[in-house]
C-alpha cells in the first residue's frame, strides 16, 4: 500500500496521490494508444481525436453517476456527491457505459466507422484499466474479502481493509489486519490479458468489431466472478443482483453481436441453402435415364 508517491525532481520534493496520478496516467495512455492504433488502421486522426476526447470526458461523469446511484449515502447530500472534485466514489462500468454512449453518438456525427474505432480502443482500454487498478491497489481501495492463500495480501494497520474488517467483526482492533484477495491485481491481470487478446485479433485482421466484443465479453465475465471476491465496505442501495445482471446483460449482447456479425462461411452457407433431391429427381432434371442395377 502506497497512497502517496514521493520523489525528488530537480532538487524539489514532490508528493502525489497514487490513485489520482494513476487515473490521469490511464486516461492519457488510453487516448494516445487508441489514437496510434486508429491511425495505423486508416481512420481519420483528427475526427478520431475529437471522439476519443469526448469519450474520455464522459468516463468520470458516468462513473460518478453510477456510483451515486448504487452507493447513495444519506449522510452527504446528493449534489455534494455528484459534484465532488476529488478522485473518489467512481464505478468503472458507469464510466465505460457513458463512454460507449458518447462514442456511438460521436461516431455518427463525425462519420467514423464505429466498429473499427471500437477495435482500435480495445487494447488501449485494457491497458488503461490495468493502470487504474494499479492505482486502487496502491491506495488500498477496492480490496478483496478475507482469504488464506499464498498470494493473499495484508494491508497495514488502520488501512481501509483493516477498518472494514473491524466493523464487520472479522478482525479485532488489537489483532491486526487479516490477509485478503488482491482483487485489484486480479482485475489488472484480466485487463492486460484482454488487451493482448484484442491486439492479437487486430493482427489477425478478423471481422471489424470482433476484437472489441471479445474483449468486452472476456472482461465482463471476469468482473462477474471477481464481484464475489471484492469486499463491500459501503452497503449497496441496489439489490445484490444488480452487478451480476449488468455483466450478464453485457455478455449476452456481445455474444449476440458476435453471432450477427459473423455469417456462415460461403461454402457452409451454400450447403445450408441447397435443397436435397432424391437421386431419381436429379436424373429426371438432367434428362439422364436411370440405370437399373
Amino acid at each position: 500500500m502506497l497512497p502517496v508517491l514521493t520523489f525528488a525532481l530537480w532538487g524539489r520534493f514532490i508528493a502525489l496521490s497514487s490513485y489520482s496520478t494513476m487515473m490521469y496516467l490511464a486516461a492519457i495512455i488510453t487516448v494516445v494508444t487508441a489514437l496510434v492504433v486508429a491511425a495505423r488502421r486508416g481512420l481519420p486522426l483528427k475526427r478520431v481525436g475529437v471522439c476519443l476526447l469526448s469519450m474520455a470526458l464522459a468516463v468520470p461523469v458516468g462513473a460518478r453517476l453510477l456510483n451515486v446511484a448504487i452507493y447513495s449515502s444519506g449522510e452527504v447530500s446528493l449534489s455534494d456527491q455528484l459534484f465532488a472534485l476529488d478522485f473518489r466514489s467512481f464505478s468503472l462500468y458507469g464510466g465505460l457505459l457513458a463512454a460507449a454512449g458518447v462514442g456511438l453518438v460521436s461516431c455518427r456525427l463525425l462519420a467514423i466507422d464505429v466498429t473499427r474505432l471500437a477495435d482500435s480502443v480495445a487494447p488501449a482500454l485494457g491497458i488503461g484499466i490495468a493502470l487504474m487498478r494499479a492505482g486502487c491497489f496502491l491506495a488500498g481501495c477496492c480490496f478483496g474479502k478475507e482469504a488464506d492463500l499464498p498470494w493473499s495480501v495484508v494491508y497495514p494497520f488502520g488501512s481501509n481493509a483493516h477498518v472494514h474488517q473491524i466493523f464487520s467483526g472479522v478482525a479485532l482492533f488489537t489483532g491486526g489486519p487479516l490477509p485478503v484477495h488482491p482483487t485489484q491485481l486480479y482485475e489488472m491481470a484480466a485487463a492486460l490479458v484482454g488487451a493482448a487478446l484484442a491486439g492479437w485479433m487486430l493482427h489477425r485482421k478478423v471481422v471489424d468489431g470482433t476484437a472489441f466484443l471479445i474483449f468486452t465479453t472476456w472482461f465482463s465475465a471476469f468482473r462477474g466472478v471477481n464481484y464475489y471476491l471484492v469486499a463491500q465496505p459501503t452497503p449497496l442501495s441496489v439489490p445484490d443482483w444488480f452487478y451480476p445482471v449488468l455483466y450478464f446483460g453485457i455478455i449476452t449482447l456481445c455474444l449476440w453481436l458476435l453471432v450477427w456479425r459473423h455469417p456462415l462461411p460461403p461454402r457452409l452457407t451454400s450447403l445450408t441453402n441447397r435443397q436435397v433431391w432424391p437421386a431419381e429427381c436429379d436424373a429426371v432434371a438432367s434428362s439422364t435415364p436411370l440405370k437399373r442395377v
